[in-house]
């Protein structure tokens, strides 16, 4: 959707917001996409929505063996979004087991497009997801809000300055937060804390640039 001031919150693909791999990988090496667990109980095969209105631009059908190029991505869906600031905007879903959707159909934001699957250069079952503004990629999480957890806490979520497109009022429940000019950011917790609010922490935490400066401190006890 488009909010008032002119920037764009995009709708999670999926309807559970883990990511196993960030815009790096967790080796480190270069990921540009972001990739969502899709095992759920027994099945890894979930429904995939629409991220905002638009038009499918792409379909692709993986051919069941090559892991490179354009079929590394399986069978694939992208879809055109409205410009962003006289850019265009587009969106990447790979690795489904199948898809709904077809070469110009126009979708609405959370129409089902298609499934999640396997296809493709995977080691395991998930959703890879790109948001691509005027042919280069972009850190989808930029787009998105910040109702998120990780798989762990190597995951990488945001560089320096970067940030959720809508942040959440408080950081994390019973963290107590302050901000001066600087931009210097102290949080602290009492425990017991749960793992998805210290996950919350330590992304506000790579969002100002912390982890990577070494200002990021945590302790257990």
């Amino acid at each position: 959707m488009r909010l008032s001031n002119g920037e764009v919150l995009l709708r999670w693909p999926l309807a559970q917001h883990i990511i196993t791999q960030g815009w790096y990988y967790n080796d480190g090496s270069l990921h540009q996409a972001i990739d969502l667990r899709t095992q759920i109980g027994n099945t890894s095969t979930q429904p995939v929505y629409a991220a905002e209105d638009g038009a499918v631009d792409q379909v692709q059908d993986w051919d069941g063996h090559t892991r490179t190029g354009m079929q590394s991505y399986g069978n694939m869906v992208r879809i055109r979004h409205a410009p962003y600031k006289g850019g265009a905007l587009q969106t990447r879903y790979g690795h489904l087991s199948s898809y709904c959707v077809k070469y110009g159909q126009q979708v609405n934001e959370g129409d089902l497009i298609g499934f999640s699957g396997t296809t493709g250069n995977v080691f395991g079952a998930h959703l890879h997801f790109e948001v691509i503004l005027n042919g280069k990629r972009t850190n989808p999480l930029v787009w998105l809000d910040s109702h998120f957890t990780t798989a762990s806490r190597q995951v990488f979520t945001y560089r320096a300055g970067e940030h959720a497109v809508q942040l959440p009022e408080q950081a994390a429940s019973g963290a107590q937060t302050t901000q001066n000019g600087t931009g210097k950011l102290q949080v602290i917790t009492v425990g017991p804390v749960s793992q998805g609010d210290a996950d919350a922490v330590f992304s506000v935490c790579q969002s100002r640039g912390l982890t990577d400066a070494g200002l990021y401190k945590s302790e257990w006890v």
